[in-house]
């Protein structure tokens, strides 16, 4: 630093747009709702014998978020009933499992019930005696 000026607001922005201490303290959690810019922390593993540095930035993150309708769920299932009853495709592969990504085609599938899907959990068969 060259002047107590440039010291001075430095130390504000550092004030300002920094959180340093420890990820555990409350600090860090307010910070995190603060949105402050910058996080940084320092952890020492004692197991490891090793010191951590830890350095976040908030940052815009782009993230898709959609909603499936119901009718187009019922469409692709009634598709892959025809596909398999009437085409006789019963690959497991079958194009039409992955044909259109923007409607989640894969999962929707997959959750329909069987035969047409998956199920979602199966075990061995069990065994009652009932007298």
């Amino acid at each position: 630093m060259e002047s107590a000026e440039e010291l001075f607001s430095t130390l504000e922005e550092y004030e300002r747009d920094w959180y340093i201490g420890l990820v555990t303290e409350k600090g860090w959690h307010d910070s995190v709702l603060q949105e402050k810019p910058f996080l940084f922390s320092l952890g020492h593993d004692l197991a490891m014998g090793t010191y951590t540095g830890r350095v976040l930035s908030l940052q815009e993150q782009l993230v898709h978020v959609g909603h499936l309708n119901g009718e187009g769920v019922r469409g692709q299932w009634a598709n892959l009933s025809w596909e398999l009853l009437y085409a006789t495709n019963d690959d497991e592969e079958r194009y039409s499992i992955q044909a259109h990504p923007f409607m989640l085609r894969n999962l929707t599938v997959q959750a329909a019930d069987p035969p047409l899907g998956y199920p979602i959990y199966s075990s061995a068969p069990l065994h009652f005696p009932c007298l």
